[in-house]
């Protein structure tokens, strides 16, 4: 057995709670009870595009594709519920892996209850395999690596009524599933009483030479046993190989864990290191695309330490050198707006994990009026040739300037709560923003998360403060709110809307309070980003006190100020469509809707005429499939829940 990776990180949990001091003041952290975007993040191929025939060797996944959803269903039989992300490994030794929890693919529990029930959760079971008129003679060996926890946490107590184990079974011919040979169901793990906190990747290899599995349809599978309430056992694999002639050149079979392979991976060492590529942005996420275009230079606002983890999976320990190559692209038009990386580097083995950055300043943005879309992409340029592996040598990521600011990037590891009390002051949650000129905020986008134990929607008040001398002070505006259980199909964010665009300048703050009635309230809250020192601020006291850094180092609270360009009023049509983007514009048929949250959406050709609606069952859902239609210039009419509509021009190539 050898060990991918050389350092760890765990987030550690008492009781999933990520807070210290009096109950009435603490704000906790804990896994996800449901994730309303894994539903529409987890599209991947349908069951019909699955594989009618067996696989030949080599079977290889590292699960760079589908960037996030189900697994390859050219590799993977469809359900079983694991999702493909590069959001909650924590160095997986190349970018994405599949992660069991106890979470569906439509994003809610199991069990579907608030009660601690351990059962099976997540599996993945490969499709049929061809190892027929193999012998023991012929090598054959399946490796992969694995994790226990992820940046959520590790995993919890192992006990006879608290079962929690990553099992590996192997079919037989008989058509017998049985444990693989040598696969302790999770080893070091077994056992323990206390749970363990999140490990490093650790790579096994297991012969498949019996008789009884070289057969022309065999199949292995990984079986999770954990809390099926919520995600709170949780593990990963990556990098699987089965193929035979493995060792010949090496020791013994077992030796052969080192590959030709460099790779993008996840994160950045002495931050978070789950996610993909850093933000471009300095600060933020998102910004509205007229507050970037004021800024006094774009170095202000673009990340000058913008960059990834790569890792280098050769043998030996010789420093492999690579060309590294970002570039950034305008999705909207499809132009290519320059390279903001060009750069040789020495990748080494020991550590395999290194660290490159670039400056995405590096490259101009034009600074036009319309919202955008950019694509910072880094791309590996190595001597590798298999098509195997080439994919994993890039990673993207995708930045808007739109219409709001945003601190996360759209999807919850985690969940956050105030503690619940009934004669406190209201918990009050407040982040910092700075403006490059002054504008109006219109509304608040919150990313509630109910549970199986809400039965109702939610009561909050939206707000916006002035600025006391770098805390929130004065309230300028305020908006009490029900956000509807379930919300809309297709929203994952809430937008509570000022009856009035609440003029801000210089620096505003932004946020909710909430009595909780005794009731956690949950949000999402995303791990692989984080706030800037001394821009997040609570009040349970009655007095603001900056957001604790237990709290504000491990990511930050899902919440977007949409802003209004400075427009006192405006007909609502004018300012919902301001608020849609679509993504990628030109498209080849997939096309994905950023914005509020709309009822329906229908495509007009030149003419006025629809040429495509969206069908009922899909209504509201953010990602439209308009494969079939010709290419051209068309109209995306959206209808908004008060019956209003907003159009958006796209192109068909």
């Amino acid at each position: 057995m050898t060990t991918l990776l050389r350092s760890g990180f765990a987030l550690a949990l008492s009781g999933f709670l990520l807070a210290s001091g009096p109950l009435q003041a603490q704000q906790l952290i804990r896994p996800l009870t449901a994730d309303p975007a894994r539903a529409s993040r987890t599209v991947g191929e349908p069951a019909a595009l699955a594989r009618t025939t067996v696989v030949a060797l080599p079977f290889f996944d590292d699960f760079t594709t589908p960037r996030e959803g189900r697994p390859n269903v050219q590799l993977w039989l469809p359900g079983g519920g694991t999702l493909v992300s590069n959001r909650l490994a924590i160095n997986p030794p190349t970018r994405g892996a599949v992660t069991f929890d106890g979470l569906r693919a439509d994003g809610r529990s199991y069990s579907n209850s608030v009660a601690n029930i351990y059962t099976n959760i997540d599996s993945l079971t490969s499709q049929p395999i061809n190892l027929a008129g193999l012998t023991m003679a012929d090598s054959v060996y399946l490796s992969f690596a694995w994790q226990t926890g992820s940046i959520v946490g590790g995993a919890t107590a192992n006990s006879s009524s608290t079962p929690v184990v990553l099992n590996l079974q192997f079919r037989e011919s008989n058509g017998r599933w049985t444990t693989a040979p040598g696969w302790l169901a999770s080893p070091n793990f077994l056992g323990r009483s206390t749970g363990v906190p999140t490990t490093p990747f650790r790579q096994v290899v297991i012969p498949v030479d019996q008789a009884r599995y070289l057969y022309g349809a065999f199949q292995f599978r990984f079986l999770a046993v954990g809390n099926s309430s919520y995600a709170a056992d949780t593990w990963s694999v990556d990098y699987v190989l089965l193929n035979r002639g493995r060792g010949r050149r090496a020791p013994s079979p077992q030796a052969d864990t080192t590959f030709a392979d460099v790779a993008t991976s996840s994160g950045l060492q002495g931050a978070n290191r789950s996610g993909g590529l850093s933000s471009p942005l300095r600060r933020y996420t998102a910004m509205p695309v007229w507050q970037f275009n004021a800024a006094g230079s774009q170095a202000d606002e673009l990340n000058p330490q913008l960059g990834v983890n790569v890792m280098n999976l050769n043998a030996g320990s010789i420093p492999l050198p690579v060309n590294l190559l970002g570039t950034v692209r305008e999705l909207n038009t499809g132009t290519v707006l320059g390279n903001w990386l060009s750069r040789t580097v020495n990748l080494t083995t020991i550590p395999r994990l290194n660290t490159v950055q670039g400056d995405a300043s590096q490259v101009a943005i034009p600074t036009t009026a319309q919202p955008k879309r950019l694509r910072y992409t880094l791309a590996i340029e190595s001597l590798e040739r298999s098509p195997r592996t080439l994919p994993n040598d890039t990673i993207y990521r995708d930045v808007d300037l739109s219409t709001y600011y945003a601190y996360d990037d759209g999807t919850a590891e985690a969940l956050t709560t105030f503690f619940p009390r009934t004669t406190l002051p209201l918990s009050t949650l407040a982040y910092r923003f700075d403006l490059n000129r002054p504008d109006r905020v219109r509304g608040l986008r919150l990313y509630p998360i109910y549970t199986a134990g809400d039965i109702q929607g939610r009561s909050v008040t939206v707000q916006v403060w002035a600025d006391n001398n770098g805390q929130p002070g004065n309230v300028l505006a305020s908006k009490t709110v029900t956000m509807p259980n379930p919300l809309p199909a297709g929203w994952e964010y809430y937008e509570a809307t000022f009856d009035t665009p609440v003029a801000v300048s210089g620096i505003f703050y932004v946020g909710f309070s909430q009595p909780s009635n005794g009731r956690e309230m949950h949000y999402g809250f995303d791990l692989n980003n984080l706030v800037p020192a001394n821009y997040s601020w609570e009040n349970t006291t009655g007095t603001w006190t900056q957001t604790r850094a237990d709290i504000r180092t491990k990511g930050n609270l899902m919440m977007r100020p949409v802003m209004n360009n400075n427009i006192a009023t405006g007909t609502a049509p004018a300012r919902d469509a301001a608020a849609f983007t679509l993504y990628p514009n030109p498209t080849q048929g997939l096309v994905t809707v950023e914005g509020p949250g709309f009822a329906r959406a229908a495509l007009l050709d030149a003419l006025g005429r629809t040429v495509w609606e969206q069908p009922a069952a899909q209504a509201g859902q953010r990602h439209l499939s308009l494969a079939g239609l010709s290419p051209g210039l068309y109209v995306l009419r959206l209808t908004l829940a008060d019956g209003s509509t907003a159009t958006r021009r796209l192109l068909l190539e």
